[in-house]
């Protein structure tokens, strides 16, 4: 009698071992690993061995997610779910819930995602996992990085990597390291950057993981092409696509695509450039992945724009707005309901005072976003569509006053568009560029900030005073002080009242405790009335319809005073004049 129960026993230990293989087995061959869990959850099936089916169907929802195959997933989940719940399985069901997570998360949909990553981590914690918390807490620590906060994000990763460390679990520490790398890229830190990108690859090819290998490797061609070393460059990115798409990895060749024609097209191999970002878009037709298209539709829009294909490139800018359109909204969705599902883990809790703040900072976005949206349909789309109706028409031979009269209009629809095309990417510069500090000569910087509007109206008749302190020594980043300054002197120049006589005056020096630079550009234009002083830093706000802009110049100042640490303050009475000091520390 107790032959049968023994070879029951040792059926389902068999079972329970071969599965987990079957999970390791995945970071080499994934279509293997997905073959052998269908056959043990066929024989798990005809023995009625219950929790093996369970796990089956959960490790086959968590392949098909690295995979993508989501739908193909999402049978397995609730077959798994349904048994791991009545049993009471907390290490099944905190593996689903980081599967599911997963999915959500890598469809951009983080607010969902990150539920189920709390409910996971949450579980693994309970029942002392800790290769499992590690690895669900770098999923975590990316939210940090989609705020913005790259200090918390950091701490997040080193406190995975103590994790994985305490267990000598090498993955969990190169999974972390990856980010990590990207994280000291950003900063502009490339030597920390490469440190730590090249103990994560020793590190995956020592576990031989070759999926997170890919991404290894793809972090380290990002390294080399910020330092615009295109051929080491080309050579990751290709070795990580190649694996990329052995292991059916639709994200990581997507990304991979994407970088490799971005970096052909710096490099001026135009073809190589449009084949890699073509096939980036039909990998992604089927996708949720904006943000990657979005930045591949750019570059496609940017060659055909160069290659004089002005269809194509129409086409292309409409497909880039509304995949980025679609990121935009998504993002404020997701800041809100992420937010509040973040607050729920302990260990990544914040003081209420921070709560409170990234509260302020995501209305703030939100009402940013809104009217980006908004105005972007109005003021791009507009230009773009009637650009499409003249474009025909100019190329007629202008020989009458009706097809002069057309010519204007298409002057100044491209006019217009490309005003305000500058001003974004200016913003996006400000925004996105490091901070490369360097001696600021403030009157060569103010003379040529001058000089560059001496084509506005009016501006012969303004009187220019430029008073700069000689003993003045300050350190910045050129690019970002250069755009406050040159914002408010066109701003002064443009709201110039010819009433009296006009001027602009510029005073730059150090205040009297030595921790600041002061400047302060006055002047007796046409002034700002007193219901406007609280809008006219919010983006595309225009006090004065009658008066040419983008309604960005403002936002661009404050946002460059921000980046710097500085303050911007106003002071203005209506058609008397106006005064902006901008206030930055030296250190």
């Amino acid at each position: 009698m107790p032959q049968p129960q023994e070879t029951a026993v040792s059926f389902e230990e068999q079972i329970d071992l071969s599965l987990k293989d079957a999970l390791n087995l995945r970071v080499s061959d994934i279509s293997q690993s997905i073959e052998n869990t269908k056959r043990l959850l066929e024989k798990s099936t005809k023995s009625n061995y219950k929790k093996g089916q369970a796990y089956a169907h959960s490790y086959l929802a968590f392949f098909y997610m690295i995979v993508t195959e989501h739908v193909e997933a999402q049978p397995h989940i609730d077959a798994a779910l349904e048994y791991f719940k009545k049993t009471n399985d907390k290490y099944g069901l905190a593996f689903t819930y980081k599967t599911i997570g997963s999915i959500h998360y890598k469809t951009d949909d983080y607010h969902i995602g990150l539920k189920y990553l709390l409910q996971a981590y949450n579980l693994f914690k309970e029942i002392d996992d800790v290769i499992n918390q590690s690895r669900t807490l770098k999923s975590i620590g990316t939210v940090y990085q989609f705020f913005n906060d790259y200090e918390k994000a950091e701490e997040t990763y080193r406190q995975c990597i103590k994790l994985s460390d305490s267990i000598n679990d090498l993955n969990g520490i190169s999974n972390a390291l990856n980010p990590l790398s990207g994280l000291y890229l950003k900063e502009g830190d490339t030597e920390n950057a490469f440190e730590t990108i090249n103990r994560s690859i020793v590190l995956k090819r020592q576990t031989e993981d070759l999926r997170g290998l890919g991404f290894a490797l793809y972090g380290r061609a990002k390294i080399y092409d910020y330092l615009e070393d295109y051929e080491n460059a080309e050579v990751d990115y290709l070795e990580s696509l190649k694996i990329h798409e052995e292991l059916q990895e639709h994200v990581g060749c997507m990304m991979a695509l994407n970088k490799l024609g971005q970096l052909y097209k710096r490099w001026g191999k135009t073809e190589k450039a449009k084949e890699k970002l073509l096939r980036c878009v039909d990998k992604g037709k089927n996708s949720h992945h904006n943000l990657i298209l979005y930045r591949a539709y750019k570059a496609l829009h940017q060659i055909a724009r160069d290659e004089n294909k002005v269809e194509e490139a129409l086409m292309y800018l409409e497909k880039h707005n509304e995949h980025k359109d679609k990121v935009q909204k998504r993002d404020v969705k997701n800041v809100i309901r992420s937010l509040h599902a973040i607050s729920k883990v302990e260990m990544l809790e914040q003081e209420a005072k921070w709560q409170k703040e990234k509260k302020e900072e995501v209305e703030k976005k939100n009402k940013e976003l809104d009217n980006f949206v908004y105005k972007v349909s109005h003021d791009l789309r507009g230009p773009i569509s009637s650009l499409m109706g003249l474009n025909n028409v100019v190329k007629l031979d202008i020989k009458d006053e009706k097809s002069l009269k057309y010519f204007g209009m298409y002057h100044s629809q491209i006019q217009r568009l490309e005003n305000i095309i500058l001003d974004f990417i200016d913003l996006t510069r400000i925004k996105e560029s490091k901070i490369v500090k360097s001696k600021i000569d403030f009157n060569q910087l103010i003379d040529q900030c001058i000089n560059a509007y001496n084509y506005m109206p009016n501006f012969d008749s303004i009187n220019f005073s430029i008073n700069v302190d000689k003993s003045l020594d300050f350190h910045s980043d050129k690019s970002s002080v250069n755009s406050i300054i040159q914002n408010l002197i066109e701003n002064a120049i443009k709201y110039t009242s010819l009433k009296n006589s006009p001027f602009v005056e510029v005073d730059v020096s150090s205040t009297e405790c030595k921790e600041y630079v002061k400047i302060i550009v006055r002047d007796n234009g046409i002034g700002i009335q007193e219901e406007y002083k609280g809008k006219i830093f919010d983006m595309f706000f225009r006090a004065n319809s009658e008066v040419q802009g983008s309604g960005l110049g403002l936002y661009i100042l404050k946002t460059a005073t921000e980046r710097l640490r500085g303050e911007v303050e106003l002071e203005s009475e209506y058609e008397k004049g106006t005064t902006f000091t901008i206030t930055l520390p030296l250190k």
